[in-house]
């Protein structure tokens, strides 16, 4: 009883609204100054961070393959609140609820951070013009655990075949640029999902070469690249899918050699050490990963979940017509699983 007691109101309060959704958390902030200036702190953003709370869905679409307009779009939608970006093409998170945007508006490439709980948007220049660069840069947005600032990372081949790396500080406002030892690669494979993790970003680069493959990884806190010796060559093929992170690891899904419609799920247990999880049949497409669950698309434009721990599929009770894209046209569409934020992004 003198546990109970302890609680004072405010206390009470603080509780009940660390429990309720953003939408309703922003129309709160007008009751009275304490719960807005309770509301607006970044304590009680991080509180509502580790709510139990159910996640969201949002699905991608980057357009109509056949338009040839310069001007493609990406449509990120959840149940309640549809939003349309022009020009943005792709999309990388969530990282504590924010995502990071990238495409091109007016042959220049335009970037922004985004919190689709509270709709806030933040753009942001890059420090090279794209004139300068080569090759098409490959970009990871994610979080540097030491400091807290999160961060955005993108490297690129210039004119010249050099590799520049630049690292954006959301905290600071700053671009650092620098020469990464990256080795040399012909394509960067799909991320299903996100392939972020634990403060740390995952690249699944292949080469010119038969089974030419390597994985880098980018550390948000020390702002070096690592480059990671994948599954044993013998066992995988040039048929990697791509990335993702699966039940707090990051893993490769890859076609089996010798199933039809099977894949197999590999498994980093610590860097350079793998395992396969395991092979599964499915007719679906998968689409994206979340925690311990995979996410397919049916052909009738449906999501249903596996969970990996338990086998079971479910659906999710979601359609949208953007999942009806063939698979030829995979990274035109996508999905993503989020958690509702406060975090600030300006």
């Amino acid at each position: 009883m003198d546990g109970c007691m302890a609680n004072s109101p405010e206390d009470i309060v603080k509780e009940i609204l660390l429990r309720c959704p953003v939408k309703s958390l922003l129309r709160f902030k007008c009751v009275c100054k304490n719960w807005c200036a309770l509301i607006k702190t970044p304590e009680f953003a991080q509180g509502h961070l580790k709510n139990r709370s159910p996640p969201q869905l949002l699905i991608y679409d980057n357009g109509d393959i056949d338009d040839d307009d310069d001007d493609l779009s990406i449509t990120l939608i959840s149940e309640e609140h549809p939003q349309r970006f022009i020009g943005m093409k792709q999309l990388f998170g969530s990282v504590d609820g924010l995502f990071f945007m990238v495409g091109e508006i007016d042959r220049e490439v335009s970037c922004s951070l985004w919190n689709p709980a509270t709709r806030e948007l933040r753009p942001i220049r890059l420090p090279i013009p794209i004139a300068t660069i080569h090759d098409a840069p490959v970009f990871g947005f994610g979080l540097d655990t030491l400091t807290y600032d999160y961060k955005v990372v993108y490297f690129h081949i210039n004119n010249l075949c050099e590799h520049y790396a630049s690292v954006y500080s959301c905290s600071r406002d700053f671009w650092r640029i620098f020469k990464p030892k990256i080795p040399y690669f012909t394509d960067v494979k799909h991320t299903f999902g996100t392939s972020y993790l634990n403060g740390g970003y995952y690249w699944l680069l292949t080469g010119e070469r038969h089974n030419n493959y390597t994985i880098i990884l980018f550390d948000f806190g020390s702002e070096m690249f690592t480059e990671i010796e994948g599954p044993d060559h013998q066992l995988v093929d040039t048929n990697m899918l791509g990335l993702m992170s699966v039940d707090s690891s990051i893993a490769i899904l890859n076609l089996n050699p010798s199933t039809i419609f099977a894949y197999d799920i590999w498994v980093m247990i610590q860097p350079g050490v793998w395992n396969k999880l395991f092979t599964f049949r499915c007719f679906f497409r998968l689409k994206s990963c979340y925690d311990n669950s995979l996410i397919f698309a049916t052909k009738d434009s449906r999501l249903v979940s596996f969970d990996v721990r338990t086998n079971k599929m479910r659906h999710l009770g979601f359609q949208h017509a953007a999942l009806r894209k063939d698979e030829e046209c995979d990274d035109d569409s996508g999905v993503f699983c989020y958690k509702e934020s406060l975090v600030k992004i300006k």
